[in-house]
């Protein structure tokens, strides 16, 4: 099934249908090789499709990784799309399942502001989700009677199996709504849950209402209480019983010689719930495709970007967390060079078979032999990219803007296109890092035309002062202490901080988002963030750190790349 090792076609040889697709073809007005996201690029995915290994372990249930971690654009997406669309999985997205519902619950956000964990909860709404959605794509439930009839016969199985009593038990609880959709489910839970919680205090607390700011209206042995009643109650959840459903699962429904089953989930980087709920949700969510590792023929896949899952561990770690843990479940994305050429390869193909001619035609067929002195045209695109197919996509697609009515790329087209491509990779690095670095785009300006290689040492002190101050004023009425980068320029001015120790961090984060490679010893090579082979600690970087601008980011900074 893998297609890891397959020769990419030579960009050499190409002089004899080089001369057939001038004679004939042209490019169209706003023509491309496909959409930078896997959503709205149907048609190239299903034609074009390039499995870079990471297809085969994905549908193995025996396979333990599940989640696909990679940075926007590396085909987390359009991986998702492909199981999808070979095993027929069951696809939840969660801005369908009423998440907001919870963001909603004055009574959810006067616990949660009180101090109560409220994990387990969570827990329980996405086994209860997956549980019955894949009880009810199993067995075909859609109407309320044929849900009942289910349950009747279940009941009639397990009269002896105490596991099994209990887990027909919490079915009979609440399976009679299978025929339901999610929402109504998750509501459902979220009602009985609350009603619970607003019962342990009612008549003990001296507010009115449970709700947003109603926690600091208590006095301190009054918000112990609430977190003692609070977690009296999320403890009494009815986890035991949903722990023997996955026993039933495993044993019963799903085992041996069965079909196997899969449920992928897609978006979870979208703003489909607040992020006070969002991180503890991807969180619970992460736990409990864990313990479905005991149903055999159901895999649970999830898609998360490599920031995101950082970040939820970071603002959801409690004492004796071991991220270690979870680490086994990671399927993390990454692309050979042989790789992404082949899948541009394909989409060019496909883009010029769509318009003339059913003879296969590449990349090499319509892209000069050379860009400048040293690069030849696959190194040259290559290189301007961070290793992920969007990029790719996207740096192709912009050159061709510029080559309507015309048979071939010229590397004057190339240039344009790649101008282009380096402000919108710019405002797409804005886009995927705003959460950790909201200022990041504007203390870019401070790489702005200078040498594509230099010592940390070579920015003068008043470029970095006059940058912090600006920051600082900039940011005065929506400063957060989460946003590092303000909160360090902030320190500057107020000379808490020195500037070579603001100017040090800053280039870890753009080391880390990708602007830059860095090198902490003369005797060693660049490393960069997005290839995985080392990782520079924040400690290392000094002064004498040297620092090499990204290609991708040339024109955008106005660097001139060394080519002579």
């Amino acid at each position: 099934m893998s297609n890891r090792g397959l020769p990419v076609k030579p960009y050499i040889v190409v002089g004899v249908r080089r001369m057939q697709v001038a004679d004939k073809f042209t490019f169209r007005k706003h023509a491309s090789i496909g959409a930078a996201a896997a959503e709205e690029d149907t048609q190239f995915l299903t034609e074009c499709f390039v499995d870079n290994g990471d297809l085969e372990p994905l549908i193995d249930c025996q396979d333990r990784r599940r989640i696909i971690l990679g940075r926007t654009g590396a085909g987390k997406s359009a991986l998702l799309q492909r199981v999808v669309s070979i095993t027929d999985a069951i696809v939840i997205n969660p801005e369908t399942l009423s998440f907001n519902y919870l963001t909603n619950s004055t009574i959810l956000q006067f616990f949660l502001e009180a101090g109560v964990k409220l994990d387990l909860f969570f827990k329980l709404l996405w086994r209860h989700v997956f549980t019955v959605e894949l009880l009810r794509n199993k067995y075909d439930l859609r109407s309320k009677s044929e849900s009942t009839s289910f349950l009747e016969r279940i009941t009639s199985m397990f009269t002896r199996d105490l596991h099994k009593e209990r887990a027909v038990k919490y079915l009979l609880q609440w399976g009679d709504q299978f025929w339901q959709n999610t929402e109504y489910r998750i509501k459902e839970i979220t009602n009985k849950v609350e009603q619970e919680l607003q019962a342990s205090v009612k008549g003990k607390l001296p507010v009115a209402e449970l709700g947003i700011g109603a926690v600091a209206k208590l006095s301190e042995e009054e918000k112990v209480e609430v977190v003692q009643r609070g977690k009296a109650v999320i403890s009494g959840i009815q986890m035991r019983e949903l722990t023997d459903v996955l026993r039933f699962l495993n044993e019963d429904v799903f085992h041996d010689g069965e079909p196997q089953f899969y449920i992928c989930i897609d978006r979870l980087d979208e703003n489909w719930i607040d992020d006070n709920f969002r991180y503890l949700l991807i969180r619970s969510l992460i736990e409990t495709i864990r313990d479905f590792l005991q149903v055999r023929n159901v895999k649970i896949i999830a898609a998360l970007r490599t920031d995101l899952i950082e970040r939820v561990f970071k603002f959801t770690r409690d004492p004796g967390f071991q991220e270690e843990k979870y680490r086994s479940l990671y399927l993390s994305l990454r692309w050979s060079k042989g790789q992404l050429l082949q899948l541009l390869d394909k989409r060019v193909n496909y883009l010029v078979r769509q318009t003339y001619t059913k003879k296969p035609v590449g990349y090499a067929d319509i892209l000069p032999r050379r860009i400048d002195k040293k690069n030849d045209s696959p190194d040259y695109l290559i290189n301007r990219t961070l290793m992920r197919p969007r990029d790719l996509i996207e740096l192709f697609n912009s050159m061709v803007e510029y080559a309507a009515g015309k048979p071939m790329l010229t590397t004057e087209m190339v240039f344009l296109g790649e101008g282009s491509y380096s402000k919108l990779r710019m405002r797409s690095l804005q886009d995927e890092w705003i959460s950790d670095f909201p200022s990041l785009i504007e203390c870019s300006t401070l790489l702005k035309q200078r040498p594509f290689s230099f010592k940390i040492s070579t920015i003068p002190q008043d470029e970095v002062e006059e940058m912090c101050l600006n920051q600082s004023i900039k940011n005065a009425d929506s400063f957060s202490r989460r946003d590092l980068l303000s909160a360090q320029a902030r320190a500057v001015v107020d000379s808490v901080v020195s500037w070579e120790t603001f100017l040090c961090t800053l280039m870890h984060i753009f080391y880390i988002t990708g602007v830059i490679g860095l090198k902490t010893e003369s005797f060693e090579a660049y490393q960069w963030a997005h290839e995985g082979t080392a990782t520079i600690v924040a400690d290392t970087i000094g002064m004498h750190t040297s620092v090499m601008i990204h290609p991708m980011f040339y024109r955008v900074l106005g660097i001139k790349p060394n080519n002579t």
